[in-house]
């Protein structure tokens, strides 16, 4: 909560100012998709409309296309009962659109029927019973219209052509002739002509090649998903472009010339148009919050690096200050102490003593100032090798001891080592980098250590590891801090607040040597109840005789165990 309250008071402008547009812009993208969703689905709509009556129109075209060539009969062959001459019309005449074809002249109030077979090219005066009927009801209409009076006389135009669907098993269109060569002021009605449809043929050869050929106003892909349909009046499939039964979104429209009671649909096949585009339109949104999603990524990212980039830049100031006031002092005490020697102020053996022993503190503070720097470049360059043999902590824990008895001496600290009676088994270290570690816990454990002028170091076999802790009696540290104390130039506020200096590189330095070591280091500490830092480092995997080393190394165990002190 603590750093959500902070990131909202330092970054509240720029994410308001990032992420309020681009709200804006995806609520006005889902408008938008929805929107575009709804017009592409009218528009997907009128396509299909546009289709439907494609296939109307060109089943329409075929027929009376077929009308006209086949009924173009001479009216004077018919008034004059011709029938020859107009079966050598129908003999040169594509025929293919009929079953049969018919020819009435009127004879008084009788209409005069020949009988047009195309399969066999023959003309008779017989045909089956539903062809007279058809005709019978065509000529039944011409009789009305001529024998009324002028009066009551029926209009029969002999340009339009009219349709018969009363038997759907029997199509038929015909048409009025007239005899042009009449000299009256009125076109004079001699008969009829027309045929019945071949309906075999329109379901296999007609109708499929209208569907197909309507074809080229849809887009591409749309035909891929579409099931166009025909059924007749009693809802029989007569065709199919596909077999499944496909979604329920249907659009039908029925044929206006012959089979006026068919019907001609479309539909989707696997997914509904509505559900695609809005499909569609759904994932245009969803990319579009994952952009900004990954916008606002990015942008985080941004403000968290120039963000780190700042602290560090912060960090390396007051590093470069600190390091500056660190180096200063040391310099400067050498510079006086010097300079007392050089102008032969020192005029009793005990002040000459004491001079140097100011000098001997200075320079080693200053060597491992030094010691620190160089050693964290080399950690942050990654030159930094180590030479790992098996060591005999206890002789890096008093190498670690003796490199800061100067100061120990000066400030009155006492170091207490103890380590158990029987030898500790041998760790692999580098013992120069491992002294370095003990040598900054012991220097921290003196600068933190307030009014307390005492320091505990203990050494003891756990399991598969050695542990070795660094004890004081100091100011603590925050638990909130235990993890941060590592990393490099940070420096707790609680011992900033002692006036103690220093760089924030030790700690850093202690952790990367110990896990380069595959070892640990743990905290334990409170603020105002002191803090103990353990090193924990495998024990090494060969035994070795340890006895010999003791005396090899000359460590004076009792001596350790009994602590080292002012």
């Amino acid at each position: 909560m603590r750093r959500f309250k902070a990131f909202r008071g330092r970054y509240c402008l720029e994410v308001t100012v990032v992420v309020v547009p681009l709200f804006a812009i995806l609520v006005l993208q889902y408008v938008s998709s929805r929107r575009l969703a709804k017009v592409e689905v009218i528009a997907h709509q009128t396509t299909l409309t546009h289709y439907l009556d494609e296939v109307v129109a060109d089943v329409r075209e075929i027929y009376k296309h077929a009308a006209h060539e086949m009924l173009h009969v001479p009216g004077d062959a018919l008034a004059a009962k011709r029938f020859e001459e107009i079966a050598r019309h129908f003999d040169l005449t594509d025929t293919s659109a009929a079953r049969v074809l018919f020819a009435g002249a009127l004879d008084g109030c009788l209409c005069l029927t020949r009988y047009y077979d195309p399969a066999t090219r023959m003309l008779s005066i017989d045909a089956d019973a539903e062809t007279k009927a058809v005709v019978l009801r065509a000529s039944t209409l011409l009789l009305a219209g001529t024998l009324l009076s002028s009066q009551q006389r029926l209009h029969l135009d002999g340009s339009d052509l009219h349709v018969d669907e009363i038997d759907i098993d029997n199509r038929a269109v015909y048409r009025f002739v007239t005899d042009t060569d009449s000299n009256d002021a009125d076109e004079k009605v001699v008969g009829i002509v027309g045929f019945v449809i071949d309906a075999e043929r329109f379901e296999r050869e007609y109708l499929p090649r209208a569907i197909a050929g309507a074809a080229n106003v849809l887009r591409e892909g749309v035909q891929d998903n579409l099931i166009v349909r025909t059924t007749d009046a009693t809802g029989r499939v007569v065709a199919s472009t596909q077999v499944e039964p496909g979604q329920a979104d249907v659009l039908a429209a029925r044929f206006d010339f012959v089979f006026r009671d068919w019907e001609v649909s479309a539909r989707s096949r696997h997914t509904a148009a509505a559900q695609v585009l809005q499909s569609s339109a759904f994932m245009t949104w969803v990319l579009m919050v994952l952009m900004s999603l990954a916008v606002l990524g990015g942008m985080l990212l941004t403000w968290r690096a120039a963000g780190r980039e700042r602290r560090i830049a912060r960090i390396r100031n007051a590093f470069v200050a600190n390091v500056s006031h660190e180096l200063r002092a040391p310099l400067a005490s050498l510079a006086l102490f010097g300079e007392f020697f050089r102008r032969g102020r020192v005029t009793s053996p005990e002040k000459a003593i004491e001079y140097g022993r100011h000098i001997e503190h200075e320079s080693g503070h200053l060597q491992h100032l030094i010691d620190n720097i160089l050693d964290f470049a080399r950690i942050e360059s990654a030159a930094v090798e180590y030479r790992q043999e098996d060591t005999a902590i206890e002789d890096v824990v008093a190498a670690a001891v003796r490199a800061i008895d100067a100061r120990r001496e000066r400030d009155g600290f006492t170091i207490s080592a103890t380590c158990p009676d029987t030898l500790l088994p041998a760790v692999r270290i580098d013992a120069q980098a491992m002294r370095q570690v003990f040598v900054n816990l012991l220097d921290n454990a003196m600068k933190y250590s307030g009014r307390s002028r005492r320091v505990c170091v203990a050494m003891v076999q756990r399991s598969r590891w050695i542990a070795v802790s660094v004890t004081d009696s100091g100011v603590g540290i925050a638990p909130d801090d235990h993890e941060r104390i590592f990393q490099e130039f940070f420096r707790a506020t609680v011992a900033g607040d002692t006036g103690v200096g220093g760089t924030g590189l030790g700690l850093a330095i202690v952790r990367h040597v110990v896990q380069a070591h595959e070892g640990q280091v743990e905290v334990d500490s409170r603020l105002g109840c002191g803090a103990r830092f353990t090193v924990l480092i495998p024990v090494a995997d060969a035994a070795t005789d340890r006895m010999s080393a003791a005396v090899e190394t000359g460590v004076d165990r009792p001596g350790l165990e009994a602590g080292v002190g002012a």
